[in-house]
């Protein structure tokens, strides 16, 4: 069985290796304060933060922000990138912030990972306020390019990584209170293919099945899921 301190030192090993492009650029995270509707002044907490991008993008909405981490050298370059954010290390099935604190609690491409799925749900949705939205990344197990290939995950299967259903997802929410406000396609892999970087014609045909396809493939097979949701007993 995979211990805390293996994971540590895998995420502390890729972010010593990768700095600040360790993980998605900027601008692939601002989809997340899109769907989250975002409003200034508010309180957000990143669960999983990795290098800070999203916070980072956040601060420049005015929010407040908070992000937590269970690497070190993850929470080191962060601070880096969002200087402005409150930062923790720390693991998200002990979450270090009190009840009722944050409008907004995202975890992006990283629940999956974590050693007990359900006890970091549980934490999330206790330092969100009674009103918070919830925004969760999570990897589709149907994702059609898996199941055309005979693989799945990511290299984070290395580590840990759990992968789940469109309707497994929806239950393990659902079984802790959450409401399903919203599904999103993760669509970044689609618009950061630039179809013309290269002049090959075979590429660039390549290039345009590729978005073509990706782009129309059905939820049920998409490759990640964004989640928007609400406490149950939520009026929102």
């Amino acid at each position: 069985m995979t211990t805390v301190e293996e994971v540590k030192s895998w995420y502390n090993e890729k972010h010593r290796s990768y700095g600040a492009d360790t993980w998605r650029p900027y601008q692939a995270y601002l989809p997340a304060l899109d769907y989250l509707q975002v409003r200034q002044g508010k309180k957000i907490l990143d669960v999983g933060c990795g290098t800070g991008q999203l916070l980072s993008a956040a601060n420049e909405r005015g929010l407040q922000t908070y992000g937590l981490d269970i690497s070190q050298k993850a929470i080191q370059i962060a601070e880096n990138i969002c200087p402005d954010a409150n930062l923790s290390t720390g693991r998200a099935e002990n979450l270090v912030f009190p009840d009722n604190e944050f409008d907004y609690v995202v975890c992006l491409g990283a629940l999956e990972h974590f050693l007990d799925i359900g006890k970091s749900l549980e934490e999330m949705i206790r330092v969100g306020k009674e009103s918070a939205r919830f925004c969760f990344m999570v990897p589709n197990e149907d994702y059609l390019f898996w199941k055309l290939s005979g693989t799945k995950g990511t290299e984070q299967q290395e580590i840990n990584e759990t992968l789940y259903s469109l309707e497994e997802w929806k239950k393990i929410f659902s079984d802790r209170g959450l409401q399903v406000k919203k599904i999103h396609k993760d669509l970044w892999r689609l618009n950061e293919k630039d179809v013309f970087k290269s002049f090959n014609p075979i590429t660039i045909l390549y290039n345009l099945f590729y978005k073509l396809i990706f782009g129309l493939l059905p939820l049920r097979y998409t490759y990640q899921y964004i989640f928007i949701l609400t406490n149950s007993t939520s009026n929102d």
